[in-house]
């Protein structure tokens, strides 16, 4: 079955009034594809999972884990609760790394799973049960981490799937590469001003010791001259 195994087919809470209650649930790829995955939810404003979306590998598995609002439990609407999340799957090519732009083909084949929520009492006691509802609305989860759920619908025909997707990765190929050759051109900027540092540090001791002979020469010469005058005049003086 082309579709990621869960490791329960219901997901319990802990029964908790006055603060959010935390689960989990882990989804196995037992195939030899990757496989992306996406969750909807009845209500948005009462679930947070966590990832959204992604994607398994083959003989992987991914944990997901899920809160659900306290405000649930208000206003008796305890009583009412019929809440569910869907994961949706499909089979993806080997090496795609954003499992995003998958779920925008509306042609390509997607499973769909439902999972029902109970939340229980200490001693495992059922508080509120998900039933089966085929009627009910999901909504995507990724707008709980500001993903915008795609507006626009893609329509590719099957037979071009393959080409589509190696456009759309050459596509993000060929930016990277752009940004990589950005970075390497700032980082030769770099080594060529370290350079130019480098040799003006050389180059100012150099002429520091220049300066210094300069002075000296000229000194011993001013005090050489300073001597023969001074016996000229000492001579003249006598004469």
């Amino acid at each position: 079955m082309d579709t990621l195994r869960l490791s329960s087919p219901q997901v319990d809470f802990e029964y908790n009034k006055l603060d959010n209650m935390h689960s989990s649930i882990t989804l196995y790829n037992d195939t030899q594809h990757p496989i992306a995955f996406k969750f909807k939810a009845t209500n948005l404003n009462i679930f947070l999972v966590r990832p959204p979306l992604g994607i398994v590998l083959p003989r992987q598995s991914q944990l997901v884990n899920i809160t659900l609002h306290s405000k649930v439990l208000e206003n008796n609407s305890i009583k009412d609760f019929n809440e569910k999340l869907q994961l949706i799957t499909t089979i993806i090519p080997q090496g795609v790394q954003d499992a995003g732009p998958i779920f925008l083909d509306k042609m390509r084949r997607f499973e769909k799973q439902r999972i029902n929520i109970a939340i229980l009492t200490k001693d495992r006691k059922i508080v509120a049960q998900s039933q089966g509802n085929s009627s009910q609305m999901f909504q995507s989860v990724n707008k709980q981490f500001g993903q915008v759920e795609p507006t626009r619908v893609i329509a590719i025909p099957t037979a071009d799937k393959a080409k589509v997707e190696a456009e759309y990765f050459c596509n993000k190929f060929e930016v990277l590469q752009q940004e990589v050759t950005k970075k390497e051109q700032e980082l030769q900027d770099v080594q060529k001003f370290n350079n130019s540092l480098i040799e003006r540090a050389n180059i100012k001791p150099a002429s520091r010791k220049l300066d210094k002979f300069i002075f000296l020469i000229s000194f011993l010469l001013s005090f050489y001259l300073s001597l023969h005058y001074q016996n000229q005049i000492i001579q003249a003086i006598k004469l």
